[in-house]
């Protein structure tokens, strides 16, 4: 109990101390650049994401100071759409927006482009402190999955492996344990909203909170996660023996289908391989926690009688462990790639203690079947002391698996890092004749590739002669490197085997022969992520 009590106030401290949440999904592209000068006003401005996101809100500050709310959203695959008002004024607009990413994490952000001529936009809004939300948020949902993990958990254990016994006071401790997960499931679900609008705990008392809770991912997880509560009470109300089993095993499948609907390794690609692992995974953790708070009561209330229920718990436990083990690599490959990312991430490195307080489970529980389970087969039954001892032990390692697991609600695995780190990067300069978009994909240290899209300053065609790249970091003694572009289609030209070593701001040169008689050159810096 004192593991888990200091693991839970280190992982509040940790997360009121978070000076903000990792982005688990990023921008890649949008259409106009951050930073634009347009010379007529877009019919729609462009979001693209490294992967298919939710939108939340947006909005767009225009240059005489208005703010635009309802506008017109499209979304296919990763990008987003939004129809921008025809009567924009001249000078500089603000559009904001806030998304959800497939694992339901708010990622906020806002670009500045300008009509005819740039102005002062003001600043950009803030990003919201969402800290004091997220330890809440984090002791509703393990409440919630504790409650899903005992409450069905323990209804299938005294539905198949100990059917006939006289366990009446287990049963009203679990159907507690229900209304727990209920008020859990509820709350979780406004904290949600809370969460992803970036509000103020103040906001629960708005019905649009809940509603924006109920729209992301976490909605259906909710929703599967109460009939799963509801199912598992129904298992410990029911008089008869089939509709106890046929209660816990639905109970049981919603459950895993809850944890499969939502969070980073659902929505981790391939969902055919990743969502069925989850399921798996969750049934298999629900089966070995929710029997261990019944078992106590079993070996207790009669130790001599204990022995056959403890030994079919334990058969069906091995079949149990050996389903989630491998649902784990498969998640844990998944998510972290390469092996250096188990100590270089901060995913990973919650990834190596849970695995430790796994192993020590498992070395519970081979005690258990091994040696403690023995010692119910006296005819005194002394044995069961030990193994009473042994089962809350690992109800304490149980408890402390999920705080840990806990915060990997606020922490991107290395998937979605290596993805963000894979985003090109961008920059858009012009001229009142020209104007060109620098993209290098990557947009990181190492090898990347540069392509160069070419316009007028209307945006009609512009067919050059020949094209320049030059980049320069003269912080870190680097002199420029110069490239040839080479034509590479309509508009656009490319520069291969370009390689920058340092991370940070480079100054970017194009220089532009557009005919024999004009050359232009247009400059900008560009960012380079480590």
């Amino acid at each position: 109990m004192r593991l888990v009590l200091t693991l839970l106030w280190l992982t509040l401290a940790a997360l009121c101390g978070s000076s903000g949440a990792l982005a688990h999904a990023a921008l890649v592209e949008s259409a106009p650049m951050d930073g634009a000068v347009l010379r007529q006003a877009p019919s729609t401005v462009h979001l693209r994401f490294n992967e298919p996101v939710s939108l939340l809100v947006v909005s767009l500050t225009d240059a005489k100071g208005r703010t635009h709310r309802h506008l017109t959203v499209t979304a296919h695959d990763a990008t987003l759409a939004i129809a921008v008002p025809p009567d924009l004024p001249q000078g500089s607009q603000i559009l904001s927006y806030r998304v959800t990413s497939g694992d339901g994490h708010p990622i906020s952000g806002s670009l500045i482009f300008s009509i005819g001529t740039s102005s002062e936009p003001g600043t950009r809004p803030a990003a919201s402190g969402e800290a004091p939300v997220q330890p809440l948020l984090w002791l509703a949902r393990i409440s919630l999955y504790l409650s899903l993990f005992v409450g069905a958990g323990g209804s299938f254990f005294l539905a198949w492996v100990a059917p006939g016994f006289p366990l009446g006071k287990i049963r009203w401790a679990l159907t507690a344990v229900l209304g727990l997960g209920a008020i859990a499931a509820v709350l979780s679900l406004g904290l949600q909203g809370v969460d992803a609008l970036g509000t103020s705990l103040a906001a629960l008392e708005d019905p649009h909170t809940w509603a924006t809770g109920w729209r992301t991912s976490f909605g259906p997880t909710v929703a599967a996660a109460c009939a799963a509560l509801f199912f598992t009470w129904l298992s410990l109300r029911a008089p008869v023996a089939w509709q106890n089993r046929c209660g816990s095993l639905v109970a049981l499948a919603g459950v895993g289908l809850s944890l499969a609907l939502s969070g980073h390794a659902s929505s981790a690609q391939p969902q055919w391989i990743t969502r069925p692992a989850v399921f798996l995974h969750a049934v298999g953790v629900a089966y070995w926690i929710g029997a261990l708070f019944p078992l106590v009561f079993v070996i207790r209330q009669a130790p001599a009688q204990a022995f056959p229920v403890v030994r079919r718990f334990s058969t069906g436990a091995l079949a149990a462990v050996a389903a989630l083990t491998v649902a784990g690599l498969i998640l844990a490959a998944v998510q972290v790639e390469t092996p250096t990312n188990l100590i270089g991430t901060s995913y990973g490195r919650i990834l190596l203690i849970k695995t430790a307080l796994v192993a020590g489970l498992l070395g519970l529980a081979a005690v258990n079947r091994r040696w403690l389970t023995l010692g119910l087969a006296r005819l005194d039954g002394s044995g069961g002391k030990w193994l009473i001892r042994s089962v809350a032990a690992e109800l304490v390692l149980a408890t402390a698996i999920l705080a840990l697991v806990g915060v990997w609600r606020f922490t991107p695995p290395p998937r979605s890092l290596s993805a963000a780190a894979a985003a090109p990067a961008s920059v858009h300069l012009h001229t009142p004749n020209l104007m060109a978009q620098v993209t290098l994909s990557p947009g990181s240290v190492g090898a990347t590739r540069a392509r160069i899209m070419v316009a007028s300053g209307g945006s009609e065609p512009v067919n050059p002669k020949e094209v320049t790249l030059i980049v320069v970091k003269p912080d870190a003694g680097i002199e420029p490197l110069e490239r040839q572009a080479r034509k590479g289609g309509r508009n656009a030209w490319e520069v291969d085997g370009l390689v920058l070593p340092v991370a940070g701001t480079w100054q970017v040169k194009i220089g532009i022969l557009v005919n024999d008689f004009e050359k232009a050159d247009l400059e900008g810096d560009i960012t380079l992520r480590p």
